[in-house]
């Protein structure tokens, strides 16, 4: 008998918006069979260079008040978010039975899962990046569920490679069926005219739970615009062919503040 093949998701929080949201998709991606979960909050080190400066201020974005950003101060509100999202994520191996560890890294995302090996998911927090509120640490006590995400928010796919296509849309349906959303396709001229049956892998959502939209060829801008209108609660995407292309993916990181999971396309 073949031994079931457990899964490598490397998850990485970056102290944005979008945190809560990555552990519901994490959650997600977890129950979907055996797995190992490798952790990582994401430090911005830029973040920490500006710290250092003596002018630095932060801007508390439901009062509008300021306060000097120091080094100290930063350092607090980082073990606070890492604390939280460590939490998180042992909620959700504990419930779905996974193996799974936690560590932090200040630097790049490029270098913080340089030493992970056979990943077969990559779930990144947004790359827009929000300092934790003073008195938050009651919140760190908060359990996360699957669930905290606005159900009506659909997931999305993109489809801008047609060597992985196929595979990336089998992921996007396989998150929208499991979690009862429905699924915005984002196609480009060029995977449509090289995988032209593409529609058929849509059929496990049912009628009327899927929508094509046609991305902008000559203006990547208007791209990008699409995306952030239809405010997805997470975005699919898929690897490149020998790593997972952390430009390509800061890129929409930083467009977006969703979650984005990023596939190989050899999963299964």
């Amino acid at each position: 008998m073949n031994e079931r093949r457990v899964r490598r998701i490397v998850v990485v929080f970056g102290g944005g918006s979008s945190d809560t949201g990555v552990a519901g998709v994490l959650a997600s991606l977890a129950s979907e069979g055996a797995a190992d979960i490798a952790a990582v909050f994401l430090e911005d080190h830029n973040l920490f260079r500006l710290a250092e400066l003596p002018f630095a201020t932060e801007v508390c974005r439901i009062t509008a008040t300021q306060r000097p950003l120091t080094v100290g101060g930063l350092e607090r509100q980082m073990k606070l978010q890492a604390l939280r999202a460590e939490q998180a994520v042992r909620r959700v191996a504990e419930r779905a039975g996974s193996s799974w560890s936690f560590r932090i890294h200040r630097g790049r995302i490029g270098a913080a899962i340089a030493g992970v090996r056979d990943v077969d998911v990559l779930l990144l927090g947004t790359g827009r990046r929000s300092l934790a509120p003073s008195g938050a640490l009651g919140a760190v006590a908060r359990v996360v569920r699957s669930d905290e995400v606005e159900p009506l928010r659909p997931a999305a796919v993109l489809l801008d490679r047609a060597d992985t296509a196929a595979s990336s849309l089998d992921a996007g349906v396989r998150f929208a069926v499991a979690t009862g959303r429905g699924l915005i396709v984002f196609l480009s001229d060029e995977v449509a005219e090289a995988c032209p049956n593409l529609t058929r892998r849509l059929e496990p959502l049912g009628p009327k739970r899927w929508v094509i939209q046609h991305l902008s060829a000559a203006d990547r801008g208007a791209s990008f615009v699409d995306l952030r209108r239809a405010a997805p609660a997470v975005l699919v995407v898929s690897a490149g062919d020998a790593d997972f292309e952390e430009s390509r993916i800061g890129t929409l990181q930083r467009q977006l503040s969703c979650p984005i999971v990023v596939v190989r396309a050899t999963i299964p």
